[in-house]
């Protein structure tokens, strides 16, 4: 089983789904579209990120849910300093089958450090009881202010998208990579790992940003380390497929037990497919 932990997708209907004020849609990114991307490449179920266009409306991707029942999880997005935010929570999670919620730690905030106040304790304890995760979207640099919070509640699992936002091109002592690995002593952290080609200066397969995949591997272990594609945005850059091939076939310190962890067991660990 392969199982895509990264992606984002929207519909061209506006008028049923309207996105939030200021915002377009930038590309074809409807889940018909995804389903079958995902079946040209052998990729079996996907977690389904809530795009940015919708804000906190989480309409269509509830419906996605209920169009492909047992293929999608899902993680909303939701006003975490709303009073009735873990409410909003467990019913993402209960009435529409979410499995958790995405931090944007650059923005929505003043500071990151507004995501770790005591006010954002009861979301994060709900998500306890709910065995809810949260994903972290942002630049490394951000992490260390959200490290009180994920110390705080070791029961909630904490996925980092995009690498931890880490760059790929650091000398050592790696000071901004250093952010994303020091939180590899909480067992509760993972990262996904998705392809970075606007970080790389060489051609598909990117080997360039091969010895920060590696080294993210050596600190957490492929125990808590994820694939996932970014789509639809990699449609337009590595490609759907090619984007699976270059950890499958090309990152040579990757077992095939370390694969089985990196496209499956962990995702099912932390996500819920409904029906499968």
């Amino acid at each position: 089983m392969i199982i895509d932990t990264h992606l984002h997708v929207w519909s061209s209907d506006v008028s049923r789904y309207p996105v939030a004020e200021g915002r377009s849609l930038s590309s074809d990114g409807n889940v018909e579209f995804l389903s079958e991307t995902m079946v040209d490449a052998g990729v079996d179920k996907a977690v389904i990120v809530q795009p940015i266009h919708y804000m906190y409306d989480n309409s269509y991707v509830a419906d996605c849910l209920k169009e492909f029942p047992g293929k999608f999880a899902a993680i909303g997005l939701i006003d975490q300093k709303a009073p009735d935010a873990a409410d909003q929570l467990e019913r993402l999670v209960k009435e529409d089958g979410f499995s958790g919620l995405r931090i944007h730690s650059s923005s929505r905030v003043d500071s990151p450090s507004d995501w770790t106040t005591p006010d954002q304790d009861p979301i994060w304890r709900r998500a306890a009881d709910l065995g809810a995760s949260f994903v972290v979207h942002g630049p490394a640099d951000n992490l260390p202010d959200l490290e009180p919070i994920i110390a705080r509640f070791p029961d909630v699992p904490v996925a980092l998208d995009h690498i931890g936002g880490a760059p790929t091109d650091e000398d050592p002592p790696y000071p901004v990579l250093s952010k994303v690995l020091n939180l590899a002593e909480y067992p509760n952290v993972y990262v996904k790992l998705t392809p970075q080609p606007h970080k790389s200066k060489m051609p598909y397969p990117h080997e360039d940003t091969f010895p920060t995949f590696q080294r993210l591997y050596d600190v957490y272990g492929p125990q808590r380390l994820m694939w996932g594609t970014n789509f639809p945005g990699v449609m337009r850059q590595t490609g759907y497929k090619p984007s699976l091939d270059m950890f499958r076939e090309h990152m040579e310190f990757l077992t095939e037990a370390d694969k089985e962890l990196l496209f499956s067991k962990t995702a099912l660990k932390l996500y819920s497919f409904g029906d499968s």
